[in-house]
């Protein structure tokens, strides 16, 4: 009977450790681990909302904590200028693609819908991302043979014991941790400092430009996939090496769901001098001092390592360099100025260029922002003014490559500290796929004053000088809406003592500025009838040489403006053409006057005051003459200002 009750209680324990193997071996089978979250962010440095929106994103990422979450930040093309998509345009457009993106800014969370990037991620999200289960674990790492090669790491482990095949791809992206333009933004949306920059994608042998990545293997029980490769050869536009981080994420290529992400750690870099440049150059004020004397402070910051040689060069224009040698012992901390041969400075814009060429005989430096001083530009008008009139069409200029836009002109200088040059230049509307944009729809090109990309900001547009003559005033085409009530603004100054002083001659702003009624959507010339002229009065300048004329345009962040055909010259005669012969008589006339055209047409006539207020319109068809009430006016010298398909014309009228 006792051996019976032993028996039986061994049977029992038996069956009590089956239990328990079967559910060890189900909790190897079926382990998970949790998932890093990876943010792509979709941004551009010249988009206004990115810039209000991007810093919030920011902070809740940074509360979040740096090592839980991999954020990859892809610089899109759109909706102006952006050097760090212009230096690797096919990553970020390959993953909007991907994604659907049709908008900045925009972020996906773990491979999950785009929306706005303080939508998408929140506290709440990222931590309930972060609480998602995954059978694969990412672990990069980085190590640096010397300052121009890396090698790479990836382990990629399934840590179930059963085989998985869930991620089919992997990416391999090498980001900027940090990317910092020293307080000038690149692009027009005040933007300075740049997170988690996609640089360059690389496949899993290490090749660049794998935007599609790579496949990822089944990955057998509890086994690693591994992939190492060296980069010899990095990007020349990369701003920082000591800020290179390479993230990595897989991914399911159909449900595009995110199953992990990881990143590596930036270490140090054998081999690196600190050391930084600056501009010490010196350069004659306003707009007729031509005198300049290129110069450059070179700081060694490196206690460890001295500096015995510097080769610096500066251009202008892009011209030949001119290079200069320095040799010594420059310990750490302290700095020496290298100053060139004094020089003079063209009429027009020069942009100076300088470069260290090299450092103890090589450019052992992490970034070449260290020792990159930041070009510098010059605007002379010229000795002497030329006889008016100068008539400025815009329609010359050579395009800047790959842009729809240039400032290149030889009767006007572009003055915008800080402003993006695709914010304020001449563009070409058949380039930028909008027709023809020229004042009244008649040419192709115009200015554009991008207010609707510039939080706040001033830009100057000056003419050269110019010698008047009799009845003297300064035409323009320009079209502009406000975005809803703001009051961007446009003023005229004079000055006759080269850019020394200035008397304001025109203003307008807002509503008293619009050609037509305010708009939220970008602002591009469509219709004849969204453009005006303006005429502002100069005979008070009449007979002086060395005119200066400049446009002066203040951003209250509202939209577009676009400016065309100037004429400085005769009143009479600023912006006529022939194509609108007309009349008027009685001149001077006390309560109505008679438009009268050599032919009968369609045309639209203004009458505009010596403030450049329309002050009386009226449309005509098919007639060769119409009567314009000009009774309620006070007396005074008008414009009248007739336009048609053909062309525009003016003429004065005095109401006595």
């Amino acid at each position: 009977m006792k051996d019976l009750i032993l028996v039986g209680k061994l049977r029992i324990m038996k069956r009590n450790l089956l239990v328990v193997l079967a559910v060890a071996t189900s909790s190897l089978a079926f382990a998970q681990t949790t998932k890093t979250p990876l943010v792509e962010h979709f941004t551009q440095a010249s988009c206004g909302p990115c810039a209000s929106q991007n810093p919030q994103l920011q902070t809740t990422l940074t509360n979040f904590g740096e090592a839980n979450y991999v954020r990859v930040a892809h610089q899109t093309s759109w909706p102006g200028f952006d050097p760090m998509n212009e230096a690797f345009p096919a990553g970020p457009e390959d993953r909007r693609n991907y994604y659907g993106v049709s908008g900045v800014p925009n972020v996906s969370l773990n491979g999950g819908p785009v929306d706005l990037p303080n939508t998408v991620v929140t506290s709440s999200s990222l931590q309930q991302a972060a609480q998602e289960s995954t059978p694969y674990e990412i672990v990069v790492t980085q190590t640096w043979q010397n300052p121009s090669t890396v090698d790479v790491n990836i382990d990629i482990t399934n840590v179930t014991g059963s085989a998985v095949s869930d991620a089919d791809k992997v990416y391999i992206t090498m980001t900027e941790d940090e990317i910092d333009y020293n307080g000038v933004a690149p692009g027009s949306n005040g933007e300075t400092v740049f997170h988690n920059v996609m640089r360059q994608m690389y496949d899993d042998q290490g090749n660049p430009d794998a935007t599609t990545g790579s496949a990822l293997p089944t990955i057998a029980a509890n086994s690693t996939h591994n992939i190492s490769f060296t980069i010899s050869s990095l990007p020349n536009y990369i701003a920082d090496k000591e800020q290179i981080v390479f993230a990595v994420y897989i991914q399911n290529n159909a449900t595009k769901e995110i199953f992990q992400a990881g990143k590596s750690t930036i270490t140090q870099i054998p081999g690196i001098i600190l050391v930084e440049a600056a501009s010490a150059s010196t350069a004659g004020t306003g707009y007729c001092d031509y005198s300049y004397t290129p110069g450059v402070e070179f700081t060694n910051n490196d206690s460890q390592t001295d500096v015995t040689s510097i080769v610096a060069e500066y251009s202008i224009n892009g011209g030949a360099p001119v290079q200069e040698t320095w040799t010594g012992t420059l310990t750490g901390g302290n700095s020496t100025t290298i100053m060139f041969p004094a020089t003079s400075l063209a009429s027009g814009t020069s942009v100076v260029s300088y470069e260290i060429v090299s450092v103890n005989g090589g450019q052992p430096w992490s970034s070449p922002q260290d020792i990159t001083i930041p070009d510098e530009e010059y605007s002379k008008l010229s000795a002497t003014g030329v006889a008016a009139p100068i008539v400025e069409n815009l329609e010359t200029g050579t395009l800047i490559t790959g842009t729809g836009y240039t400032r290149d002109i030889s009767t006007a200088l572009f003055d915008a500290p800080g402003i993006s040059m695709g914010s304020f230049a001449i563009y070409d509307g058949p380039a930028i796929q909008a027709g023809a944009i020229g004042g009244y729809g008649s040419s192709n090109r115009s200015i554009l004053v991008q207010f609707y990309a510039i939080q706040n900001g001033v830009m100057n547009f000056t003419m050269d000088k110019v010698n008047l003559g009799t009845n003297s005033a300064i035409s323009y085409d320009y079209a502009y809406c406000q975005y809803q009530s703001e009051n961007d603004q446009m003023k005229v100054f004079v000055s006759t003592d080269c850019g020394a002083t200035w008397n304001q001659e025109f203003s307008a702003a807002g509503s008293s500025l619009a050609t037509l009624p305010a708009q939220t959507s970008q602002y591009v010339p469509q219709a004849a009838s969204e453009w005006e002229t303006n005429i502002v009065d100069l005979s008070a300048y009449d007979n002086m040489n060395d005119v200066v004329v400049r446009f002066e345009f203040t951003s209250a962040y509202g939209n577009n403006l676009w400016l065309d055909n100037i004429n400085i010259g005769e009143a009479n005669s600023v912006n006529e053409e022939e194509a609108v012969a007309f009349a008027i008589y009685p001149n001077p006339t006390t309560d109505v006057f008679t438009v009268k055209m050599d032919e009968s047409s369609d045309v639209a006539i203004q009458v505009i005051d010596v403030q450049g207020k329309v002050v009386a319109t009226q449309n005509v068809a098919g007639q060769s003459e119409t009567v314009v009430d000009a009774s309620a006016l006070a007396p005074g010298i008008y414009t009248v200002l007739v336009s048609s398909e053909n062309g525009v014309a003016t003429k004065k009228v005095v109401v006595e």
